[in-house]
């Protein structure tokens, strides 16, 4: 299979990143065994503008200008060739758009969150299964090699055994976070858009989470326009700034949110540690953060995806961060894929230098080289829908327990138990899947 004919369904921001993502994978698959590239194809988007800019922009980047379709069932009829479907829509639409796709046989690659409730997510597991064709989830943050010298450092024992996790996060105070629909309880909202990113890191380290005790508020009433949000210039072709300026021009100047922004969260692990999460895009003035994984020898700084910095590592007994040739003689079996060495520049890296844009189509293109993979050799994706589904039900969990105003087991909301799905049971009824 030298390579796989590929649709992209979404031409806004996010597909335009898959765009240059699969132009990234396209320079390195020649130097992979077994991972084909791919051919855009097709694009569906029922705005015509976004649609035939991303045409344009495909075929100055690609050589080819793909086949423009406004519905996902107009381009399924005439475009028979097309093996994989990228979906890189608003999440809302996710759960119809994939389990269309994959009844007619297709692959499917779906961005993150997989589904706004667990229910969305059932039903593309489901077809998927009866399909018998990938379900892949674009789940980014840990393809970052840096990501996965801290998990190599984790599994080494470098810490000792994990015993905490502190996740914080607060910024954003007053803006419209990239788009719109991230302000909207029934198209995504960000608690749930930017918190699977965490829980999926938190599940690459320290395993699945147990359960969730939470107190969510919404603090901005109103949103008003980034200067980088979209309508203006946008700087450089191809930044993600100007991807989105140029895709939402009309972006409004203000929105007026209808669902939380803030979240506090106790976390029990599976495997016993217990994590600390805060995650809040109310946060004005000064923006914070701060990440560490605890251990009963020391501590570890994670490294932060797709900023090139390496994680730190903290020991007793010791006042400084380890070196990093110590890092490496601790993760002794630590290397990347072929695929991510190849767009690094190394296997065993602690640290990289490039601009973010070209950062983020990396990061992309290893996510399509595992896509490809999987379609290519029968087997799964790293992250399918049973570790997006996680994901999903642990945020829904920060509402159901802020709700219930107690704590509750991830599992339970996992199999849609009556007595912890308030939320999700009236987000359910507005899409359609009650």
């Amino acid at each position: 299979m030298e390579q796989i004919d590929l649709a992209i369904v979404g031409c806004g921001g996010m597909g335009t990143r898959h765009l240059y993502g699969v132009k990234e994978h396209a320079a390195t698959a020649g130097a992979l065994r077994g991972v084909p590239a791919f051919r855009v194809a097709a694009l569906c988007d029922p705005n015509e503008r976004n649609a035939n800019l991303l045409a344009e922009t495909a075929a100055a980047e690609l050589g080819t200008r793909p086949r423009v379709y406004p519905t996902l069932d107009a381009l399924l009829e005439e475009s028979p060739e097309v093996a994989a479907v990228d979906i890189t829509t608003e999440p809302h639409l996710h759960h119809v758009l994939v389990c269309r796709a994959l009844d007619a046989g297709k692959h499917v690659l779906v961005e993150k969150p997989l589904a706004l409730t667990v229910t969305g997510c059932n039903q593309m597991i489901d077809a998927a299964a009866r399909a018998g064709r990938v379900l892949a989830v674009a789940e980014n943050y840990r393809r970052d090699p840096l990501v996965r010298l801290t998990r190599a450092l984790l599994d080494a024992g470098a810490v000792g055994d994990p015993w905490m996790l502190v996740d914080a996060s607060v910024g954003n105070g007053g803006q419209i976070v990239i788009t719109p629909w991230r302000h909207r309880r029934a198209r995504g909202c960000t608690l749930l858009d930017v918190g699977v990113h965490n829980v999926d890191l938190m599940l690459y380290y320290f395993g699945p989470i147990q359960r969730v005790y939470a107190e969510l508020a919404q603090f901005d009433r109103v949103r008003r326009r980034d200067a980088g949000s979209g309508g203006g210039d946008g700087g450089d072709r191809g930044s993600i700034r100007a991807i989105y300026a140029a895709t939402s021009p009309d972006m409004p100047a203000e929105v007026t949110p209808d669902v939380e922004d803030s979240a506090v969260a106790s976390l029990r692990f599976h495997n016993g540690a217990v994590g600390d999460w805060m995650l809040s895009h109310a946060g004005h003035g000064q923006s914070w953060r701060k990440k560490a994984l605890y251990g009963s020898r020391g501590s570890i700084e994670p490294a932060p995806p797709r900023s090139g910095r390496g994680p730190k590592v903290f020991v007793d007994g010791r006042r400084e961060a380890l070196p990093d040739e110590e890092l490496l003689a601790i993760a002794k079996g630590f290397a990347v894929d072929e695929g991510t060495a190849h767009l690094f520049g190394g296997t065993r890296l602690t640290q990289y230098t490039f601009e973010y844009a070209a950062i983020d189509r990396k990061i992309t293109a290893t996510v399509l080289g595992d896509f490809a993979r999987a379609i290519a050799a029968g087997t799964p994706p790293e992250v399918g829908g049973a570790e997006a589904r996680h994901g999903v039900a642990v945020v829904n969990a920060l509402f159901e327990s802020a709700a219930l105003r107690r704590p509750v087991l991830v599992a339970d909301v996992e199999r849609g138990d009556p007595a912890v799905s308030p939320w999700q049971r009236d987000l359910d009824r507005e899409l359609g899947l009650a």
